[in-house]
């Protein structure tokens, strides 16, 4: 199955996350900040990474170009911000999902970016 790195500073929403997604038999990898994300993708191959926008050290947008330099993996942000999709599109994300959202459309959202 494929391995999907959760970048995002809230630790309860990457648990929660972790646990949806490795209950659907994804290998799941977490980063606290942009940093520690750039970090993780020089030594592991990763199928997908969610991206929250708004975190401290490195936005969302910064890590998705930052992303670009080194992988075309598929970059999904994750946010509670109510616009900014096309910001994100032009940062490099390959699709932008809404918090709250239900577990559900976010695998379908996942699906949709690993098989493009």
């Amino acid at each position: 199955m494929a391995k999907i790195l959760i970048v995002d500073d809230e630790p309860q929403f990457r648990r929660a996350l972790r646990l949806a997604l490795a209950v659907k038999g994804y290998e799941v990898q977490e980063a606290a900040n942009g940093l520690d994300a750039l970090n993780a993708m020089q030594t592991q191959l990763l199928d997908l990474v969610l991206v929250d926008w708004l975190m401290p050290e490195m936005d969302g947008l910064s890590l998705c170009r930052a992303i670009r330099t080194l992988s075309d993996v598929p970059i999904v942000i994750v946010t509670s911000k109510q616009d900014g999709r096309s910001e994100a599109l032009a940062a490099g994300a390959n699709d932008y999902v809404r918090k709250p959202f239900a577990v559900n459309e976010l695998l379908l959202h996942i699906q949709s970016a690993l098989t493009k």
